[in-house]
């Protein structure tokens, strides 16, 4: 009996994998958030670790055969080359709600489609 691949259960390994992905971002995110301000981090570190946990999740999780939402890549990519703007051309420009809306994003898409 064929079965829809959205509605099985997922693993144990694979549901820690999103916790410690979803529980990296909003640490990411509210540690360089509470940082004092003399620490002067770069605007961009947010947003380039974001990304760099998007992207790090997502190549975990392909590898042991588990489903990745395209939310996953395509806003782990775009964090990234934002970053990367950020980094070259606008250092004074602050987008970590950028960083906070794509993790939302993300979040919300894997609930709703049970990939993460």
């Amino acid at each position: 009996m064929a079965t829809d691949t959205a509605s099985e259960l997922k693993s144990e390994e694979e549901s820690r994998i999103e916790r410690l992905t979803w529980f990296g971002i909003v640490g990411v995110l509210v540690i360089t958030s509470a940082l004092p301000i003399w620490l002067n981090l770069h605007n961009g570190i947010p947003l380039l670790a974001t990304g760099g946990i998007l992207i790090l999740s997502g190549f975990a999780q392909y590898r042991r055969g588990y489903r990745v939402g395209y939310t996953t890549w395509v806003a782990g990519t775009l964090l990234l080359a934002t970053a990367g703007f950020n980094f070259a051309s606008r250092p004074d420009l602050d987008l970590t709600p950028l960083a906070i809306v794509a993790a939302i994003i993300v979040v919300g898409a894997g609930i709703f489609t049970r990939e993460t």
